[in-house]
């Protein structure tokens, strides 16, 4: 089916939320209902949108998982992982990221990659490992936690120790 060009106003400082939730729709399956926020008002953080149910967080316990994940990441998606993870907690602006990957669309492109990692995430019952955070400016920054940083940094290791790139 042909994608429809869609236009809406969203408020300028709710646009990185937008792009997050945008994300987590199209990576959902068509007819489940829609992504939701884990909690409500101003001061929430974004840990990784909701579906039906509850994705459990990411632990060191997870090295298979992280491992499976980043062997089925398309090259943009990996190289937005292996920049997040060679930067544990350093948050990064989506700008920023997409200057670093060579996005066409800038930040408004990083958003769109994170739609089959956070299908991926969820077949394995877990939050996606790129958190977020709203900028002043109106932009996002995306960061990995320092324990799923070091989760996919061996993940990236093992990866290239197989052979594959």
């Amino acid at each position: 089916m042909a994608d429809k060009q869609v236009t809406v106003s969203v408020p300028e400082d709710r646009v990185p939320e937008f792009y997050l939730w945008f994300a987590a729709f199209l990576a959902a399956e068509p007819g489940t209902p829609p992504p939701t926020w884990p909690g409500r008002g101003r001061g929430r953080g974004h840990r990784g949108l909701r579906h039906h149910h509850e994705s459990s967080p990411w632990s060191a316990d997870d090295a298979d998982q992280a491992a499976w994940l980043y062997s089925r990441l398309a090259p943009p998606a990996r190289e937005l992982f292996d920049v997040l993870a060679q930067a544990p907690g350093q948050r990064i602006a989506g700008e920023e990221v997409a200057r670093r990957l060579g996005l066409e669309k800038g930040a408004h492109g990083v958003a769109g990659i994170l739609a089959w990692p956070g299908r991926y995430a969820r077949r394995i019952d877990r939050v996606l490992p790129i958190a977020t955070a709203g900028r002043p400016d109106g932009g996002t920054d995306y960061y990995m936690d320092p324990d799923v940083a070091a989760l996919f940094a061996a993940a990236r290791g093992g990866h290239q120790a197989s052979g594959r790139k």
